[in-house]
Order: structure tokens, then sequence, then C-alpha cells
């Protein structure tokens, strides 16, 4: 039995003759199981319909394109998006605002009903439904924004649609169990942050950098807090992307007090990029470490991309953006972020 097996094994490495060229050997550089699988499935250890699929694997007869196929509905859910911004400019005036609102709003409700069917019969989602969910949900978005444009519905206080729209995602997210639907409540959650103004806001400086990036982390938090409710109230799969997202808002608001202007300069440097590249250095650092305790790899890239960006900008600014200065130090901080991210993967691929 072992020399039989053993024979085997030298047989699938032995080098066979190249079509393309005579005379030339190589050998098979991809271990095949294929084998293996037709023994386990002739002494009945897997099931014919199991091996079949098994087998069709191996053989590179079958293949997923799930990762094609998402990248392309979210390529038409964006060209659907700009083509209803573009019916909406270029047929304003013909239609009129009323009948527009009302089509829009139609349309969009009609997106939901594939998902809401899917609910009640409790049969799951395909990508093509799920996207359509996140279609309905853009163009009711755009609908809502559209309305307030035109009809001032909230007055002075125009910015809550955000909210609104926040709140109606993330309904419409548990109801439905969609990912992307939050997704676009945390986006209009994040508007809102943006835009909306309150008595948490220790500066007064509208749309400058300090505030902006104030904003950020504080819809960071907010995003985490509702990360910790969602897990412990009744957790819905939904931790990755409060995590993602909550990582993305936190980096942006870091990188760009790195980049921005304070106006009350002190010293060498200004305090606002200094505070900014400590913020992102220490981000980076918690996101790494996340990264190694949870094992997703995307959070040590985030920590290692985003420390680069923050500290290119303050290397920027200390050589006072002189070209020589500025590219060295871009290069030895592309180099180091390099060589950080391999020495990660290898940490990570290493003790899975």
């Amino acid at each position: 039995m072992v020399e039989r097996t053993g024979r085997r094994h030298a047989d699938r490495f032995r080098p066979f003759q190249c079509p393309l060229k005579p005379g030339c050997h190589a050998v098979p550089a991809v271990h095949s199981i294929e084998a293996e699988l037709l023994e386990l499935r002739d002494a009945g250890v897997l099931e014919e319909s199991a091996a079949a699929r098994a087998l069709a694997v191996e053989r590179r007869e079958i293949f997923s394109v799930a990762t094609e196929l998402q990248v392309a509905l979210y390529g038409s859910v964006a060209l659907v998006i700009a083509g209803v911004g573009i019916l909406v400019k270029e047929h304003l005036d013909r239609i009129g605002p009323l009948t527009l609102t009302l089509v829009l709003a139609l349309i969009g409700a009609a997106c939901y009903v594939p998902a809401i069917r899917r609910r009640k019969l409790h049969a799951p989602r395909s990508s093509a439904s799920d996207y359509l969910l996140l279609l309905g949900a853009l163009i009711l978005s755009a609908d809502l924004g559209f309305a307030e444009v035109q009809f001032h519905l909230l007055g002075r206080d125009w910015s809550r649609h955000l909210l609104i729209l926040a709140v109606a995602h993330a309904i419409t997210a548990y109801a439905l169990d969609s990912r992307l639907v939050l997704s676009a409540a945390l986006a209009s959650l994040a508007g809102w942050f943006g835009i909306q103004r309150g008595p948490w806001n220790g500066l007064d400086w509208h749309f400058a950098t300090p505030e902006l990036g104030l904003r950020a982390m504080a819809c960071a938090l907010g995003t985490l807090g509702w990360r910790e409710f969602d897990r412990h109230a009744r957790d819905r799969g939904f931790s990755e992307v409060f995590e993602h997202f909550a990582a993305h808002l936190a980096f942006w608001g870091a990188v760009g007090w790195c980049w921005g202007n304070d106006p009350r300069p002190t010293g060498m440097i200004e305090l606002l990029p200094l505070a900014g590249v400590v913020s992102v250095l220490t981000l980076a650092a918690a996101s790494i470490g996340w990264a190694l305790h949870s094992r997703k790899e995307a959070f040590a890239v985030y920590g290692v991309v985003y420390a680069a960006v923050g500290s290119s900008g303050v290397a920027a600014k200390l050589s006072g953006y002189h070209p020589l200065s500025s590219a060295v130090a871009l290069l030895l901080i592309a180099l180091m972020a390099a060589a950080a991210l391999r020495r990660l993967h290898d940490a990570l691929k290493s003790n899975p």
C-alpha cells in the first residue's frame, strides 16, 4: 500500500513533455488532490454529488465569479443613480418637481418589493436582489434630497433630512437584514455629522479642517457605540460593517489634521498637523492590534496606509514642500510602509 501510494505521488510530480517546446520538461507547480477525491468517492466517504462538485472545482471546470458579479452590480447601481441625476436635471422644467418627486418615490419603492417578498417567504436573497434593494434606498435618498431642495420641507433645518435618511435606512437594514443598506445609513449619518452644527462643536470654524476632524472622530465613536449596542442587543452580523466604517472615518479625520493648516501656527511645526500625526499613529497602532487580534488583515492595511499618508503630509510640511526633500521623505515612508505590510502579512499568515 505504501509502495503504491509512493508510486502514485511520484507519477504526479514526474516531469512532462511541454507541448509548445519539444525537448523542454517542466514540473507541475500546483499539487492536485483529484486522485484523493476519487479514492474517497470510491470508498463511499464522499457522496457522488459532493465528489462531483469537488472534482469540478479541482479541475477548474467551475469557478467563482462572485467578486466580478458584485463589482458589476455595484457599477450598475452607480450608473443608474447617475442616470437618475441626469434625468432630473434635463427634464425638471417639462415634467415638474412634484411629478418627478412622486415618480422617483414609486421607482424607489418598487425596488424594495423583491426583498420584502423574499423576507416574507423566509427565502435567501440573491446578490442581484440585494443590490436592487440598495438601488431603491439610494433613489429614495436622492428623491428626498430633491424634494428638500425644491419645496424646502424642513426650512432652516434642511440638514436633518440626512438624519431622517439614516434612521429610515437603518430600519430597512434591520428589517430586511441588508448590510448594503446599513452602509447607506452610516453614510447618511456621517453626512449629517459633517454639516450639522450643534452645542458639541467646540470650534467655531465652519468647514475648517479642525472642525471636520472632530466631527469625523465623533461620528466614528458613535458608530462604534452603535456596534456595541447591536452586538449585545441582537447580533445581526453587522459588526464588521460598523468596524470598517468607524476605522475609515477616524483615519480620515486624523489624516485631515495632518494635511491641514493651523490658523494659529506655533514654533517649527503647526499644532494641528502635530496633533494629526499623533492621532493617526495612535489609531494605526490600535488598528494593527485589532488586526492581529481578530485576524482581519484589512485593518492592518488601514493602519499602515493611513499612517503613511498622514506622515507624508507632515513630512512635506517640515521640508517646506521642497521638491527634492519631499520626494526623499515620501520615498522613505513608502518603503517603510511596504516593509511593514509585508511583515504583518507574514505574521497573520503564519499564525492563522
